[in-house]
C-alpha cells in the first residue's frame, strides 16, 4: 500500500475503481412491492433519490448477498459485490412468480468509482457541476456523468463502462488521487465494513454483523423468522468484530483467535493501519469474547499476536 495514497484518502481526496462491485437493476411497476418481500430492510417506503443497506437471506436466515438499494424514478438499482451479483440475479429471477418485475444483471454495463476524503464534495462538484445529495445515507441522484450516491466511505459514482476511463481521468483532474484496492481495503477495514466473499458469505447471519440493515417493523421476507427469533427469543453465537493488535505482525487470514488458550473465533481480514499505527484485523468471535476491550491472542506463524477487541470504527 502507498502511504501517499492513504494520506490522500484521509486528508484530501482519493478515487478508486471498484471493479469488485456489480449492479443489478429492477424494473416493472411492482418492483418495490416485490423487493420488499425479498430483503431485510424497509424499501417500499423509500422515495426516488433515497436508499438503504439491506441483505437477501435464504430460508435459514443466511446471507445470500448484501446490497445498497437505490430507488430511482423508473427503476431500483442494487449495488452488490460481483462475488454475489450473478447468484443474486439468478435467485431473484426464480422468486418472481406472477409479479410484474424484471431483474437484470447490469454489472458489465457499469463501473463504480468511489471518491473518498474530506475534499470529496468539492472534487465531485467540480466534476459534475451539481450540488451533491444530502440527508440520509445512500441519498443519490442522476447526473450527466452517472448516478451519484452518498456511500459508506465517501461518494460512489456509477458510470457507464464505456465512459469509465474518461470519468476517472476527469475526477483526477478535479483534484483526486487514484488509489488501488489495497488502500481502499485498509480504509474499509478501519471503518469495519465487511466484504462479501472475504469476511462474510452464506454461513453468515445478518444479526452477527449487528443491527444494520434490519427492519423489525416491516412485513414478511425470506429468512425473517430466523432473524426475529434471534432478536426476541435467542441470541447470536458469534459476532463480527475488529481487533487492534500489538507489535508489527499483521494477522493472517483464518488465523485462530484465542482467549485463555481456547479458540473463540478467527480472522477474516488483516491489514496495517497508518492512522492507528498498528496492525488491525476483522473477524468473528463467540459472543463471550465480543465485548470491546476483551484481550485476545491471534495465532501467527511467528508466535501469538496480542490484540484487543474494538468497536467500529477501529481506533
Amino acid at each position: 500500500m502507498s502511504i501517499e495514497h492513504y494520506n490522500a484518502a484521509r486528508a484530501n481526496a482519493a478515487v478508486v475503481r471498484k471493479d469488485w462491485m456489480g449492479v443489478l437493476k429492477l424494473t416493472g411497476p411492482e418492483r418495490k412491492t416485490w423487493l420488499q418481500g425479498m430483503v431485510t430492510n424497509e424499501v417500499e417506503k423509500l422515495g426516488a433519490g433515497q436508499g438503504c443497506y439491506a441483505a437477501h437471506l435464504n430460508a435459514q436466515g443466511k446471507v445470500v448477498a448484501q446490497m445498497i438499494v437505490l430507488v430511482a424514478e423508473e427503476e431500483v438499482w442494487l449495488l452488490v459485490e460481483r462475488e454475489a451479483a450473478g447468484k443474486l440475479a439468478g435467485v431473484f429471477d426464480k422468486l418472481i412468480i406472477m409479479e410484474d418485475v424484471q431483474v437484470s444483471d447490469a454489472s458489465q454495463d457499469y463501473v463504480v468509482l468511489e471518491v473518498i476524503g474530506p475534499e470529496t464534495s468539492g472534487v465531485v462538484q467540480r466534476w459534475t457541476g451539481q450540488t451533491l445529495p444530502e440527508g440520509a445515507p445512500y441519498a443519490h441522484q442522476s447526473s450527466a456523468q452517472g448516478r451519484i450516491v452518498s456511500s459508506d466511505l465517501g461518494i460512489d459514482v456509477i458510470v457507464p463502462r464505456a465512459n469509465a476511463e474518461q470519468a476517472l481521468s476527469a475526477i483526477i483532474d478535479a483534484g483526486a488521487i487514484e488509489i488501488e484496492m489495497e488502500t481502499w481495503n485498509v480504509l474499509r477495514s478501519e471503518a469495519g465494513l465487511p466484504l462479501y466473499g472475504v469476511d462474510i458469505d452464506e454461513t453468515t447471519t445478518l444479526p452477527e454483523l449487528g443491527q444494520r440493515g434490519i427492519s423489525y417493523d416491516k412485513g414478511c421476507y425470506i429468512g425473517q423468522e430466523v432473524v426475529a427469533r434471534i432478536k426476541y427469543i435467542g441470541h447470536v453465537n458469534r459476532r463480527f468484530v475488529g481487533f487492534v493488535c500489538e507489535g508489527n505482525a499483521v494477522p493472517e487470514l483464518r488465523s485462530a483467535v484465542q482467549v485463555k488458550g481456547k479458540d473463540v473465533g478467527y480472522v477474516t481480514t488483516g491489514v496495517f493501519s497508518p492512522r492507528i499505527n498498528k496492525p488491525i484485523a476483522l473477524g468473528f468471535v463467540n459472543r463471550v469474547a465480543a465485548e470491546p476491550g476483551t484481550e485476545v491472542l491471534i495465532a501467527g506463524k511467528s508466535g501469538p499476536i496480542a490484540a484487543v477487541v474494538s468497536a467500529f470504527p477501529l481506533s
